[in-house]
């Protein structure tokens, strides 16, 4: 979901560098880039590491940061995410998000952005023992669509995220990101654009 629908790593990862300033922790957002694609439960562990403090209080003083500066995430929606949809919808194809964000975060970004109709299945990290890279999301994913691994095509932007969908055996398109570079070479194909993904959708319908 962050960095394929939304463009919200970055704005995330500056959250991020702004809220341990202000508890007087002096990081850059290249100390924070293994958080892009992570668990929120990952996230806290980092974070209570360099604040030095439990993750129960990292959490709540974390929160209650964010609380205080919310992310309009209808202002950072991905170019062509409207098209792309209603293109894939239109044809029939089945969609689903695996995010290892929390449910309640990923409903929230799905309405900000009106775009909750195009969604069958809907999965989020915290309902899984193991996140990515781990692929338990996507295996289960699987078993939601019933569909065969070869029609399925994943896309997706982060390190963790393309190990979790190639470990269960799907075709990846990774979504390069212009500002926070990833290691995309275990993608099946790199794209620039959302409206690439029609070409490979075509060619799983011939």
């Amino acid at each position: 979901m962050d960095g394929v629908l939304i463009n919200s790593e970055i704005v995330y990862l500056e959250l991020f560098v702004q809220f341990l300033h202000e508890q007087g922790v002096y990081k850059t957002v290249e100390d924070m880039l293994e958080l892009v694609g992570s668990s929120r439960e990952k996230e806290d562990i980092l974070i209570s590491s360099f604040l030095n403090l439990s993750i129960e209080e990292t959490r709540k003083r974390k929160d209650a940061f964010f609380v205080q500066h919310p992310v309009d995430y209808s202002k950072i929606k991905k170019p062509g995410v409207d098209e792309i949809l209603a293109y894939l919808s239109e044809h029939q194809i089945v969609i689903g998000l695996a995010s290892s964000s929390p449910m309640d975060n990923i409903l929230e970004v799905l309405d900000a952005c009106k775009i909750r109709s195009y969604f069958t299945y809907i999965l989020s990290g915290e309902d899984f023992t193991q996140t990515k890279p781990h692929p338990e999301i996507y295996e289960t994913m699987i078993q939601k669509m019933k569909a065969n691994r070869e029609d399925i095509v994943v896309v997706e932007d982060s390190v963790y995220g393309i190990q979790a969908a190639k470990q269960a055996g799907l075709f990846v398109l990774a979504l390069e990101d212009r500002v926070i570079r990833h290691d995309n070479r275990k993608a099946d194909h790199v794209i620039q654009d959302l409206l690439e993904i029609k070409e490979y959708v075509e060619e799983l319908s011939v």
